[in-house]
């Protein structure tokens, strides 16, 4: 990308979050400087996954947390209410919106009682978020709206601001 994923674009997500809920807080990878929002920073680990800031993130939350990373930058706070309505809808551990037949485990509504599974899956080595849905019969959803388009590269970003 060129500069941080996070410096680009988290301005936009937790402005689109804030109204909705009662804490944004950022997840940081051990050692990672704090940022502009309540910082909190995962446990020392040798393996790499987003499952870790996950689990930091249940550790932390009082309650179910709403998980959302900054490779939305399309995302909006009517987007954001659907999906959390959706979740709080639901008596699932996880819920899973689908975008363009891909599920986004990294914007979804995770319920602090599939932290144990979690933690074991990790045990295991299996770090995979997809693989945790499945083992905790995530509920899922289809969204094919534009603000779930995830944006990774400088050609995806580039795409992603041309969108309609």
């Amino acid at each position: 990308m060129g500069q941080s994923k996070t410096e680009m674009f988290l301005p936009r997500v937790v402005a689109a979050a804030t109204p909705l809920f009662e804490q944004v807080v950022a997840v940081q990878r051990q050692g990672a400087a704090s940022l502009s929002i309540r910082t909190i920073h995962e446990s020392a680990h040798g393996d790499d996954g987003a499952v870790f800031g996950v689990i930091r993130a249940l550790e932390d939350a009082d309650g179910p947390a709403f998980i959302l990373a900054v490779d939305y930058p399309l995302i909006t706070t009517p987007a954001l209410a659907e999906l959390r309505r959706r979740f709080l809808s639901s008596s699932a551990l996880l819920s899973v919106p689908v975008w363009r037949g891909i599920p986004q485990p990294l914007c979804a509504g995770y319920r602090a009682e599939v932290l144990p599974l979690i933690r074991d899956r990790v045990g295991e080595g299996k770090l995979d978020l997809v693989g945790l849905m499945k083992d905790a019969a995530a509920a899922t959803f289809p969204f094919d709206g534009r603000e779930l388009m995830n944006v990774n590269t400088p050609d995806e970003l580039a795409k992603a601001e041309r969108v309609e």
